[in-house]
């Protein structure tokens, strides 16, 4: 049974990282570029605008979407399971020191820790065989749709 959750819990995740990072960065508005207001004074004096961080996050998060589909959940290791699908979640945060635009990077930095979080949860459910960890799966997975769709959002 635990593979069924882990099997369904990669799956949806694959497949939410996959459509929030389907589209292509669209041009710029000027609403984006004056939303970035209300950040901190010290984190505004960046010169690269939503249009080039979205051009440096897209890539790399349908990358690593790409390559979290391919994961076996159904592997005879859950361990290496669970390993593998954090290396992925490293990989999103190499994406987030990557980017310097503040609102691209609030943005990036909310769907990494929401896969950290599932990352957490699948190490509880697949690994320790904690089953009522897997009541979690859904408030996670509801976490990364929204991070994911704001991101989406940010960037088209």
């Amino acid at each position: 049974m635990n593979r069924r959750i882990a099997a369904f819990a990669i799956a949806t995740v694959a497949v939410l990282g996959l459509t929030a990072c389907s589209g292509a960065a669209e041009e710029p508005t000027s609403d984006k570029a004056d939303s970035g207001d209300s950040a901190p004074a010290e984190e505004t004096n960046t010169d690269q605008s939503v249009e080039d961080a979205c051009g440096i996050v897209i890539p790399q998060l349908t990358e690593a979407s790409n390559a979290m589909s391919s994961i076996d959940p159904a592997s005879a290791d859950p361990q290496a399971t669970v390993d593998q699908f954090n290396e992925y979640i490293g990989k999103l945060g190499d994406t987030v020191d990557s980017v310097s635009n503040t609102e691209v990077k609030e943005a990036t930095t909310a769907v990494y820790d929401d896969f950290v979080a599932l990352g957490e949860v699948l190490t509880k459910v697949v690994v320790e065989q904690d089953l009522d960890a897997a009541g979690d799966l859904s408030t996670i997975t509801s976490d990364v749709t929204e991070s994911a769709t704001a991101l989406q959002q940010l960037c088209s």
